[in-house]
């Protein structure tokens, strides 16, 4: 389950430098939780095929992460503003909430 979170999570920040076939098997497989069979029929592909391309843009999304690491600094810096917001005033947890906000819609 694990897995499915994390490929989720770096799709919806580097799906867009996937191909649309990548973004396609991997919008299926982990947001539409469809079988490589499945996907395999709807694409007119082999299973294989399906497979293949998972694995390549799997790699392609960790490998965006190691060298961006877009994902890991904006957690980081949700989860301080998180620890401020607990120890702050109330006008400062507003305008801290205001930042972690527009920080989560990047």
């Amino acid at each position: 389950m694990l897995k499915h979170i994390e490929m989720g999570l770096l799709n919806d920040y580097y799906g867009g430098l996937l191909t649309d076939y990548q973004q396609k098997v991997i919008k299926g497989y982990y947001d539409e939780d469809k079988s490589l069979n499945e996907l395999a029929s709807e694409l007119n592909v082999s299973r294989q095929a399906v497979f293949d391309t998972l694995k390549r843009a799997e790699e392609k999304l960790l490998n965006f992460e190691a060298k961006l690491g877009l994902v890991r600094k904006i957690s980081n810096l949700t989860a301080e503003i998180e620890k401020v917001m607990n120890a702050s005033d109330a006008g400062s947890k507003k305008t801290l909430g205001n930042i972690l906000e527009r920080i989560k819609e990047i």
